[in-house]
């Protein structure tokens, strides 16, 4: 049962990133893939391959409520799908509220930031890091509060770094 669900999570986000290209001009589905391949878990993983799923389709979470994604896996997708009308550092806080999502999220600024599958980076493609990589820094520190169980604040009064 596990691998058919994720085999019908791959086949949504093939479905749903066919035509679309990266930054480097590939198949966006390859970035997709690595970060699914990234999970340590079918949970991570089932994240993983729908991270983007939301934000690419006009698919909700009822739809994949309705294809079978278990619960834990939408609770996490509605915090790694950034919304229209939110900023960066918005999105990010609300990311680092599930820790779920804070681990599928390093996986995909890991891919990324790989700028090894970059041609070249321009200027725009250098601010665009830079705010990743902060990203990443502070969801990497959320993970590892998390693993320690040291106790972290929680909302808007949080470092925005």
């Amino acid at each position: 049962m596990e691998e058919h669900l994720l085999e019908s999570a791959i086949r949504l986000a093939a479905k749903v990133h066919r035509g679309q290209k990266d930054r480097a001009h590939k198949p966006y589905i390859l970035h997709v893939m690595r970060v699914m391949m990234r999970g340590q878990d079918l949970e991570e993983q089932l994240l993983g391959a729908l991270h983007d799923v939301l934000e690419r389709s006009e698919l909700t979470v009822k739809d994949l409520e309705e294809k079978g994604i278990p619960p834990r896996v939408l609770k996490a997708l509605d915090h790694i799908s950034r919304r229209r009308d939110e900023d960066y550092i918005g999105y990010i806080e609300r990311v680092a509220l599930d820790g779920l999502a804070v681990r599928v999220k390093l996986h995909d600024l890991s891919d990324k930031m790989d700028i090894r599958l970059m041609n070249e980076l321009g200027p725009a493609d250098l601010k665009r890091y830079n705010r990743q990589l902060a990203a990443y820094h502070k969801l990497r520190k959320v993970a590892e509060e998390s693993r320690s169980g040291a106790s972290r604040p929680t909302g808007k009064n949080r470092s925005t770094a």
